[in-house]
């Protein structure tokens, strides 16, 4: 059974199958939505999926929650990390989230994030936005579904 803990959250981010049942509703979304739009390549941490590689990083190595190509022209890929409510506070998060940003830059990836319209504990989208520009991290999209 997953913990719910922040740190536990963190301490699984490289098993292949994300265990959190909101953020893997989240990551079912965009991976049907991704495979109805034509893209391709798709990668996922959800059963029935091969999951994203895992990426090295100076800290701590971290899994995307999600990656596929785009399907124009230079077939761009994307990298796209799933915020609830439970994360978007986490300072463990940052790591992550500069890692996936240095990926991005790396591969010449888009990076995006995706986080629940409406929570219980408010909207999760200003505040993730807050945090990533106080990071000095601009994604090329913020989904909020």
């Amino acid at each position: 059974m997953m913990e719910t803990d922040n740190e536990t959250t963190f301490a699984v981010g490289c098993e292949p199958v994300v265990s959190d049942e909101e953020r893997r509703r989240l990551l079912w979304l965009m991976a049907e939505y991704f495979r109805t739009v034509g893209y391709t390549d798709i990668k996922a941490r959800l059963p029935g999926f091969m999951a994203p590689p895992i990426l090295s990083g100076t800290i701590e190595d971290h899994r995307p929650d999600f990656t596929c190509r785009q399907s124009d022209s230079a077939r761009t890929p994307i990298i796209l990390e799933v915020v609830t409510p439970g994360v978007v506070e986490d300072p463990g998060a940052e790591n992550r989230w500069s890692l996936l940003a240095s990926a991005a830059k790396l591969y010449s990836a888009e990076l995006h994030f995706v986080c629940p319209k409406w929570t219980a504990q408010g909207a999760v989208d200003p505040t993730l936005k807050r945090r990533l520009a106080r990071m000095e991290l601009t994604p090329n999209r913020v989904w909020t579904v």
